[in-house]
C-alpha cells in the first residue's frame, strides 16, 4: 500500500507527538533534585512557531535529559519532569510545515519509511549542535536562544 504524498505531514506530526508523549512521561516519580526549565527560541529574531527543544547531558555525572515542545517561541519543562543541575547540550529542531513532495521514485517501494520533512533550524542547533545550557540549583533556569543562519565562528 502506498501512502499518499499529502500524508507526510500527518505521519511526521504523529511521530513528533509520540516523541513528546515519551518525553513528558519521563521523570517525576524519583527523588532527583529536579529544576523547572523554561525560555524562548527565536530564529533571526522571530519566535519559532513550533518545534522541539531537548536538553542532553554534557557529562556522565548529569543524571537527566528532557525536552519540551516549542509553541510560538516559548517552551517550559515543569519541575516534576525537570532537569538536575548541571551542563547540557541543547538540540532545537522544527520540521518544515509543508506537504511532502516525492521527487525520488526509488522511495516508492512498500515498507520504506516516509521521506522526512525538511529541517527549518540550521544544523548547528540540532544534529551538529553548538548550544549549551547550565541548569542551576534554585533557578531561575530560563534560557533564551536566538538562532541565526550565519555560519558559526571557528
Amino acid at each position: 500500500m502506498r501512502i499518499p504524498a499529502r500524508s507526510g505531514p500527518i505521519v511526521s506530526a504523529t511521530a513528533f507527538a509520540s516523541l513528546l508523549l515519551h518525553l513528558a512521561g519521563c521523570g517525576g516519580s524519583d527523588s532527583l533534585p529536579r529544576e523547572a526549565v523554561s525560555g524562548a527560541v527565536a530564529v533571526e529574531g522571530k519566535p519559532l512557531r513550533t518545534g522541539l527543544i531537548t536538553f542532553l547531558p554534557a557529562a556522565r555525572e548529569v543524571a537527566t535529559q528532557g525536552g519540551a515542545t516549542i509553541v510560538d517561541g516559548k517552551y517550559e519543562i515543569p519541575k516534576a519532569q525537570g532537569l538536575v543541575p548541571g551542563k547540557y547540550r541543547v538540540v532545537i529542531s522544527s520540521p518544515e510545515d509543508k506537504p511532502e513532495v516525492i521527487t525520488d521514485k526509488t522511495n516508492d517501494a512498500p515498507g520504506l519509511p516516509p521521506i522526512p520533512a525538511k529541517e527549518v533550524v540550521p544544523s548547528q542547533y540540532n544534529e551538529k549542535t553548538l548550544l549549551t545550557a547550565e541548569v542551576a540549583a534554585g533557578g531561575p533556569n530560563k534560557f533564551e536562544f536566538n538562532l541565526t543562519f550565519a555560519e558559526p565562528k571557528k
